[in-house]
């Protein structure tokens, strides 16, 4: 009977302990938040993929096992809304959240990133936008995921963040003297690169590339300007198919309008007030014949008449296009 008692008495006073904790100062039972659920604030916002063209972004974390193996867990596929808020990939709405059975290696969180992908994919590609390492709390994990960490762009995001501008100019060097402002280059006057140093891409190691665009405002029509990995070496088709024959062209990223089989919509004058130019950042998988790619870093809204001949101008770092993220896991 002392037995049966004795058990009665622990059974209420384990029941009165678990109320008191449960229970906040009204008496009301808290919310409870449950472990693995992902808290995700964009500081930039993420821009819309098309994923038929682009893929979809994808949130991965670090986690070591018990005999310190790390591995990666995918926390999700998804896109987002023009308002930066989280979808499928099929536009619904999106609530990212991490298994359970996965929250006990939160103890060895090492490192969070997100790539893009094409499909379902079982660890991170080489198109990484943005990481951060974890900090571990006894309540949850975080980690700040930026352009420039050294599991992302590094050094190389580091360069083309650095300046508050880049240089492009107007001239022809394949052409002659009176078509002058149907060429449009990367480059400062006499064809001198004007990117920021160490802004190469390895493709091996980045798997990113480098696009121009010349875009005419009034017909709405873009220009291919060529990819490239760096922007002290020609682009990918060099001066460009409508290029002309009386001159070198320079060797940096760029194009003339020049030649004979350039009849279809002809570029007459590139600074009549009608066109923009910028360059993006895309997946090195991503093909030719496609709209711009949403990261666009560099961009001049309006080429005006006077910047003239070989004349510089700006186009300036578009710093907002680069997503920022601070995230938490409860554990």
């Amino acid at each position: 009977m002392k037995i049966a008692k004795l058990a009665l008495v622990l059974l209420l006073v384990g029941s009165a302990s678990i109320y008191y904790y449960g229970c906040d100062d009204a008496g009301t039972l808290p919310t409870e938040v449950r472990a693995g659920t992902i808290t995700f604030t964009q500081v930039n916002l993420f821009r819309p993929l098309t994923p038929a063209n682009d893929g979809l972004y994808n949130l991965w974390i670090i986690v070591a096992d018990t005999s310190m193996n790390p591995r990666p867990l995918n926390l999700g596929r998804f896109n987002v809304t023009a308002n930066g808020s989280l979808v499928d990939a099929g536009g619904n709405p999106l609530e990212l959240a991490m298994n359970l059975h996965d929250t006990i290696d939160l103890a060895r969180a090492l490192y969070a990133l997100i790539t893009i992908e094409q499909g379902v994919v079982t660890s991170p590609g080489l198109t990484r936008l943005i990481a951060g390492a974890m900090t571990v709390y006894p309540d949850s994990v975080s980690a700040h995921l930026v352009f420039s960490d050294t599991a992302a762009f590094g050094s190389v995001g580091l360069s083309i963040l650095g300046p508050n501008s880049v240089l492009y100019h107007l001239n022809t060097p394949t052409g002659t003297a009176g078509d002058c402002q149907r060429g449009i280059w990367f480059a400062d006057e006499g064809g001198v690169p004007s990117w920021p140093t160490n802004s190469a891409i390895n493709p091996s190691v980045l798997g990113w590339k480098y696009r121009g665009w010349l875009h005419n405002k009034a017909t709405n029509e873009y220009m291919d300007l060529g990819t490239f990995q760096r922007a002290d070496q020609q682009d990918s088709d060099g001066p460009g198919t409508c290029a002309g024959t009386t001159g070198q062209p320079y060797n940096t990223p760029g194009q003339d309008f020049v030649g004979p089989g350039c009849t279809t919509n002809p570029i007459v004058n590139i600074s009549d007030g009608t066109y923009e130019i910028f360059a993006t950042l895309e997946p090195n998988w991503r093909g030719s014949g496609l709209p711009p790619f949403v990261m666009k870093i560099y961009y001049q809204p309006n080429i005006v008449g006077s910047v003239g001949c070989n004349r510089r101008d700006n186009m300036f770092t578009q710093r907002q296009n680069i997503p920022d993220v601070r995230m938490r896991i409860t554990r």
